[in-house]
């Protein structure tokens, strides 16, 4: 029953915020025609576009580091190249299809399966690897909060001071896992099995790798929108982090609506700026979403097809 209460109720809030981002584009998009769209996107610039993708590309880099050092933390130490592989097949399908814990540890599992790793260890580094992203968010979000809390408190009518708070506390929170890594440092057994806490140290590496994935998938975003807006790197940054939150609750597949929507509001352009922003968002998506799936998908036929080839000639040897 409890199960099928949560299943309803992360339904219900993605259906929700759904129908909200749907409202919010199309108020927002109301005098935008596909001309339009399309003026703006052939005026991005091609060097703005290839930034945007290799800034992409550098946050997946810091994802490889999120793989590596979980399986180092289990002790079931892997190849950076092979990191490499399981993040960026798990990640990028795991961004662009939405539910991105569940669909992520399902791909991590079926990928680390084929090289001897238990369903337990699996999840432990799934929840290592959604811990560092939580604590990059934390730090990220509560350090933009405290510089840059006017975009937010713009969008609100809240006061910036409020937004400064929020950020003091979100940095609190970091502050706390900190203390406890380093003076209440000790395992804890649940149900027969025993979780290793993290140590301050690793808590670092791990706000360092959420962090540095953070900072780079705003830099795709901030080259991809319109200088006019004159937002700078940090504004930015606080309206990511803001927008990428709200796109993960919603559990929509790929916080597709809810991220666009959220970032309109934030941003509040002028209506002569809607279209260059609609289009920054598409290129943006684009850049971060749909080319590593493409990428990630074909790899991981690759990778499915030779091992289903290697399982298929022993059996057709030995019918031979």
């Amino acid at each position: 029953m409890a199960q099928r209460l949560r299943a309803a109720l992360n339904f219900a809030i993605g259906a929700g915020m759904l129908a909200l981002a749907i409202w919010v584009l199309r108020r927002w998009a109301a005098h935008v025609s596909v001309d339009d769209l399309m003026a703006e996107l052939a005026q991005i610039a091609p060097t703005n576009v290839l930034l945007a993708i290799l800034f992409s590309f550098a946050s997946f880099v810091a994802l490889f580091g999120y793989e590596y050092y979980a399986c180092q933390f289990i002790g079931r130490p892997i190849t950076w190249v092979r990191a490499g592989i399981i993040s960026f097949i798990t990640q990028s399908i795991a961004h662009a299809v939405g539910f991105a814990i569940f669909v992520g540890a399902t791909v991590r599992y079926k990928l680390y399966s084929s090289i001897g790793l238990n369903l337990f260890e699996v999840a432990k580094i799934q929840v290592f690897f959604t811990v560092t992203f939580g604590l990059g968010c934390l730090v990220l979000g509560g350090g933009t909060l405290l510089i840059e809390p006017y975009v937010l408190g713009r969008a609100t009518g809240l006061d910036e001071t409020w937004w400064r708070l929020l950020g003091l506390s979100l940095l609190a929170i970091v502050a706390a896992v900190l203390i406890w890594g380093t003076w209440f440092h000790r395992p804890i057994r649940v149900g027969g099995q025993v979780f290793v806490l993290p140590s301050a140290r690793i808590t670092l590496l791990q706000i360092a790798l959420g962090v540095t994935d953070l900072a780079f998938v705003a830099g795709a975003l901030h080259v991809l929108l319109p200088a006019d807006l004159g937002l700078d790197y940090f504004e930015t940054l606080g309206v990511f982090v803001a927008a990428i939150t709200l796109g993960l609750i919603s559990h929509v597949p790929g916080s597709l609506g809810v991220f666009e929507s959220a970032v309109l509001v934030l941003v509040d352009p002028q209506p002569e700026q809607t279209a260059a922003v609609i289009g920054a968002l598409i290129m943006f998506r684009a850049c971060y979403y749909m080319l590593p799936l493409l990428l990630g998908a074909t790899l991981f036929g690759v990778l499915e097809a030779r091992r289903w080839l290697a399982a298929a000639r022993p059996a057709s040897e030995g019918r031979s």
